[in-house]
């Protein structure tokens, strides 16, 4: 059963920083931040004439490894399906429809709060009742 990404995998975030919040705090928060310039790149290759598809390709599959150890896999699968659709050479159209998807993708992670993150790593990090620290 294959499951639906998520915009950032908390579970993933922690393992990848050995379940520390504080760490996977300060790397969201640079994630965040880079993430402008990424696009810039992304945007400037593709109104390139013509597209520069290998700038694009290079930047997507950057993204797909960042974004996949980190748990922002809504990136991470959008970014592996433009590199897949580039080294496909599919249509202009498919290779639109995953930059767009790409870029829905931005949008929804950088739409959540910083703030609703370090909510979130509470309530995961939180340890359970009764549990010794």
């Amino acid at each position: 059963m294959q499951t639906v990404p998520v915009v950032l995998n908390i579970e993933t975030a922690l393992a990848a920083c050995r379940g520390d919040p504080a760490l996977v705090q300060v790397l969201v928060e640079q994630y965040r931040a880079k993430l402008p310039e990424e696009r810039t790149v992304l945007a400037r290759a593709a109104a390139a004439i013509p597209p520069d598809w290998e700038t694009i390709r290079q930047r997507a599959h950057r993204l797909q490894s960042g974004s996949g150890y980190l748990g922002v896999e809504r990136i991470a699968e959008a970014a592996r399906q433009l590199e897949a659709s580039i080294l496909a050479r599919d249509s202009t159209d498919t290779l639109a429809a995953a930059g767009q998807a790409l870029e829905r993708a931005f949008d929804e992670f950088l739409a959540i709060p910083l703030e609703e993150w370090e909510r979130r790593l509470q309530v995961v990090n939180r340890p359970a009742v009764g549990a010794v620290p």
